[in-house]
């Protein structure tokens, strides 16, 4: 069955997010592989409040992502996945400013990651909501 024309009522194996993953170009997989090394290296700095705040909403996203792509398949829609990162993003500059030593690198890191992230995802979402639209309206 193909993915994108298969049926909405019939969801996709979360876990076949991964294989779909591997048939994206180099980078795009080398990216996310990256995001994901750079969220789970808050367990590096677990005696930090906002460390633990960073994985949960890391879990959170991921999990997101994963019911995204059981029901629309690998599409553009999945950057709402990282939603959540949006306001962990606005907070994160705010604590980045009281931060000091490693764990003040790491948030840095972690931010400008979610910021080019978040840019990618309102880009896909926004292209992809436009062109349900425009088919939505060549139907009507």
């Amino acid at each position: 069955m193909n993915r994108t024309t298969s049926s909405r009522s019939q969801l996709r194996n979360p876990l076949s997010f991964f294989t779909e993953l591997l048939d994206q170009p180099a980078w795009v997989a080398g990216w996310v592989f990256l995001l994901m090394v750079i969220n789970m290296a808050s367990l590096a700095f677990w005696s930090e409040p906002l460390a633990k705040l960073i994985l949960v909403v890391f879990m959170l996203s991921a999990m997101l992502m994963m019911g995204l792509y059981a029901v629309f398949g690998f599409e553009r829609i999945l950057g709402l996945g990282h939603v959540f990162w949006i306001p962990l993003l606005g907070y994160l500059i705010i604590q980045l400013q009281q931060t000091e030593g490693p764990f003040a690198g790491y948030l840095l890191v972690l931010s400008i990651s979610i910021g080019i992230s978040l840019i990618f995802d309102i880009r896909d979402v926004w292209i992809y909501l436009s062109s349900k639209r425009a088919q939505h309206e060549v139907v009507a």
